[in-house]
């Protein structure tokens, strides 16, 4: 019963995935740490979720994970989470007589997400940490990428249930 309730739960996240609006960016420090991570907002029944999506050559959602997001005003918020799903590619390039593998993960985990929380977004985000293996994700921005970006998809959210 169980796996059952988890399938429709990764099932419904996915579909509102699909349909939802997403900000993203790529980071690569180093060519064997780079990825790119998506994040959007969700709402089911009245729980809202921030979804972030990791694509790289090697990180993970640990089974619960946890995002630090840090906004230009020093104030830090703590997102407690759960893994969705982890799917893998594997592809090989040909050069001369040697195939080079090239393998690519997605990793996807839901943030729960308080509606009061969101305000903390508004002020935009500077430092943004998740818990990935074997490394942790880090991202430090200059100026705001995804906070009011966030914000604007949970106003979305909520209007779109309010207006109904």
């Amino acid at each position: 019963m169980r796996t059952k309730i988890l399938i429709i739960l990764i099932m419904f996240s996915i579909g509102h995935l699909s349909y939802a609006q997403t900000v993203s960016y790529t980071y690569k420090p180093f060519a064997a740490e780079g990825c790119s991570v998506t994040y959007s907002v969700a709402r089911q029944d009245t729980t809202y979720y921030i979804i972030a999506i990791v694509e790289s050559d090697r990180l993970n959602f640990m089974k619960e994970s946890t995002m630090l997001v840090k906004n230009f005003d020093n104030e830090i918020l703590e997102l407690k989470g759960n893994l969705i799903n982890t799917d893998s590619e594997s592809t090989g390039i040909i050069s001369g007589n040697i195939v080079i593998p090239v393998s690519s993960i997605n990793s996807t985990a839901q943030f729960r997400i308080c509606p009061e929380q969101f305000d903390f977004f508004q002020k935009g985000v500077s430092k943004i940490r998740l818990s990935t293996i074997p490394i942790e994700h880090e991202r430090t921005f200059t100026k705001d990428k995804i906070g009011k970006k966030l914000y604007r998809f949970f106003m979305e959210q909520k209007n779109k249930y309010s207006d109904f």
